[in-house]
């Protein structure tokens, strides 16, 4: 009975549901007050990540807890360093330069952000669900991107508005994970192939983390076999050693769009 004391209703009597409803609905303001005020913190007060070599700041708004996307995640954390121009990221740096590029599921657009910002990409489009829309359009302002960057509500599976254009890279950081629904990853394969179509010169970007063998499985079955891949590792260093790090799978399409056996000339992915 401690957690009707703490909330400062008073013990039931047995069988009263009514007691209990009251408490309930005071748990649940407590809770919708909480959110509210972390929801003014990290709006007003940004996180300054630093990325690159030598170090440059990209201003991020988050919102841990409230969608899965409100929060950086391994990869795109990794990613957006590369792309920052971290050592050895020259050949990313040439891929990005004077690129209209796109980032699907972009989450707090941290890897499409790094590519406006410290890539010299020409334009980003930076696309998620439309509850993620005000936290992009809010990072997009505290970098003073708004001139070369825009945000799009785009749900995979969804057809491509025809006002967009072709893109010269795709960004996809943290796309492929573990799920009970893997209609949304088929629905992510579809998408990517669709902004990837054969015989295109766009170049996707796909940053992964190993987190199950299921995922890993889609990964290599489900969309690296459409692409000639180069594969890399991304590593943040750390003074113990034990840094973070992902896998940057560079793909690009081959063969002609015409033809029915033009899939079956993928060549696989290098792993």
């Amino acid at each position: 009975m401690a957690l009707l004391q703490a909330t400062g209703v008073s013990e039931p009597e047995s069988g009263s549901s009514a007691v209990y409803a009251s408490v309930n609905t005071t748990l649940r303001q407590l809770y919708q007050e909480r959110m509210a005020r972390d929801y003014d913190r990290h709006w007003n007060s940004p996180d300054e990540i630093l990325l690159g070599d030598p170090a440059r700041p990209l201003r991020l708004c988050s919102l841990p807890g409230q969608h899965l996307g409100a929060q950086v995640w391994h990869s795109g954390h990794l990613l957006a360093n590369a792309l920052a121009g971290r050592s050895g990221s020259q050949p990313l740096l040439e891929v990005l330069r004077g690129a209209r590029v796109l980032e699907l599921g972009a989450g707090l657009g941290i890897a499409g952000l790094a590519a406006a910002a410290f890539a010299g990409a020409a334009s980003v489009v930076l696309t998620d669900l439309q509850e993620m829309q005000p936290l992009l359009r809010r990072n997009i302002e505290l970098n003073d991107l708004t001139g070369c960057c825009r945000a799009e509500t785009l749900a995979w599976g969804s057809t491509l508005p025809e006002s967009w254009g072709a893109f010269d890279v795709v960004l996809a950081a943290d796309v492929v994970y573990p799920t009970k629904d893997p209609t949304c990853l088929i629905a992510l394969r579809d998408t990517i192939l669709a902004l990837c179509p054969l015989g295109s010169s766009t170049t996707l970007l796909l940053a992964y983390k190993f987190r199950t063998e299921w995922d890993l499985d889609f990964l290599k079955k489900e969309i690296l076999p459409h692409f000639v891949v180069v594969e890399e590792e991304l590593v943040e260093p750390a003074l113990n050693g034990a840094g973070r790090r992902c896998q940057l799978f560079t793909c690009r399409r081959q063969g002609s769009p015409s033809g029915s056996d033009a899939d079956s000339r993928m060549a696989p992915a290098s792993t």
